[in-house]
Formats: structure tokens, sequence, C-alpha cells
């Protein structure tokens, strides 16, 4: 690899499904924009080093996956608003001095809600860890109440209320489920039984491995409105160039690049 090659990388553990790399990949090379993007399996204990060894190899901006979306922040120079509200960064940017902290994944959620005119009322997250708690913070900009609903249910204080895992069942009027938690993924347990907004709710799932988890099979069946899981990996992944290059990133390319995983 040339040294002129400016570094970009997506660190955690497990990190080889990630698609970010083959979209960035595609979209630099789209741009004329002369980096590479990598995947880094990384543990939170390792975290500081690799990103101390990332720097010096030429590493300018990087994304994080879960739970180093939370260990990062005693280590940010800088963090946006998005990053203050919802305890996590998923976007790193070097500064010259610092790593400056950005959260893509609420900027997305945010944009997707708006095209999807939600109305306030009650939304339901099922999931208690960071990305649950992102996700709230945007609930809350859009005067939803949150309610969340988790395996190992505990007080949190960014949520309205917390209930137990077999609450999410009951009936309810929701105006939007969430799936923040693993569950669905390739490789990770499978759930059957799915809660489901109310009509004209709007169904958003975090996971994108598969696109068609079952959560989202379940909202198609009933004519319910989704944002999938790729759907915000792109729409994430085009914020966080605003961070490294000061401009959205190419939608269309990215898309074009994950295009044999659209149907998985």
């Amino acid at each position: 690899m040339e040294k002129s090659l400016a570094l970009y990388a997506v660190f955690g553990k497990p990190i080889g499904h990630s698609l970010s790399p083959i979209m960035h990949n595609r979209a630099f090379l789209a741009q004329g924009i002369a980096a590479h993007y990598l995947p880094v399996e990384c543990h939170p204990s390792e975290l500081v080093d690799k990103l101390g060894a990332f720097l010096r190899l030429g590493g300018r901006g990087a994304n994080l996956t879960r739970p180093l979306k939370e260990e990062i922040l005693p280590f940010l120079a800088e963090k946006d608003a998005w990053v203050e509200t919802a305890g996590a960064a998923n976007t790193l940017c070097w500064t010259g001095t610092g790593w400056a902290g950005r959260n893509t994944d609420c900027l997305a959620l945010d944009r997707l809600l708006a095209a999807n005119n939600v109305a306030p009322g009650d939304a339901l997250i099922l999931g208690g860890g960071g990305v649950a708690r992102a996700t709230a913070a945007v609930l809350h900009r859009h005067q939803l109440s949150v309610v969340v609903a988790a395996r190992r249910p505990r007080a949190v204080s960014w949520a309205d209320s917390v209930v137990a895992w077999d609450e999410r069942l009951l009936p309810h009027p929701w105006r939007v489920v969430v799936n923040a938690t693993p569950l669905g993924q390739i490789g990770e347990p499978q759930e059957l039984a799915w809660p489901l907004p109310a009509e004209g709710g709007l169904a958003v799932e975090w996971v994108y491995r598969p696109r068609r988890t079952r959560f989202v099979q379940l909202a198609e069946a009933r004519n319910i409105a989704v944002v999938d899981g790729l759907t915000l990996l792109v729409e994430q992944a085009a914020m966080g160039w605003l961070a490294w290059f000061g401009c959205e990133g190419p939608r269309e390319v990215m898309w074009e690049a994950i295009r044999p995983w659209l149907q998985e």
C-alpha cells in the first residue's frame, strides 16, 4: 500500500460482517480520493492502542461498532451535540491534535424519520445499549415518548420508561418500533415474535445483514413502512463524509457497491 494513501477504517469485534469497507472504497475510487478503508478487529481493551497505531500508519478517520461507540468517549478531544446527547460516537476524524467524535447514526435516523413524516406518539425501542440510547435521542427530538424493552432491564435516564423483555409483545398503538439489538443478524440468535407499530407507523431495523430480517418481513406483510438496516448504513456512511471531507458521500455509488447483499 502506498504511503501517500490516507487510511480510514471500521473498528469492532466481530467485524467480518461489515459492508463499510466495500462501500467506502468504491466511493473513494469514484470520487478520485487517494484513500483506503480497512476493517480492524478490535476488543474494547485494545481501542486506544490500535487507534494510536492506526494514526501512525496514516489514519485520518474511522467508524466504530458496538460497544466501542461508548468506550471511545473519554478519549475524544471534541464531541458534537449528538455524541453528547446519545452518549456514543460512531465516526471519528483526526483534527491534528486529537480525535473528534461524531454520531452519524443519529444524523441518519433523524433524516429518515423526517422523510417518513413520523407523528408524535409512543415509540418502543428493543434493546438498552448504545444504539438504543442514540435512537432514543432522535425519537425524543421528534416528540416521541420512548419505552425501552430490554432483555436485561435496568433504569436508564434517557428513556421515559423501561419494561421487561416479554412486555414488548403487549398490545399498544406504537407510532415507531425500533430493533436496536443484534437479534436477527447473521450468526446471532433469532426471535420469532416481534412487536409492530400501529397502522401508519414506522418499523426501524438497525440490523443490516440480512436486509430483510424477520422483523422487517413481518412489518412489510402488514403494509407498515420500514426503514431497514442497509438504508441506515448507507445514510450514516454518506453523512460520515461531512466530518472527513466536508461533503456528503455519494449514496448512489455506495448502494451500487453493496448491490450483491440487497437480497441476502
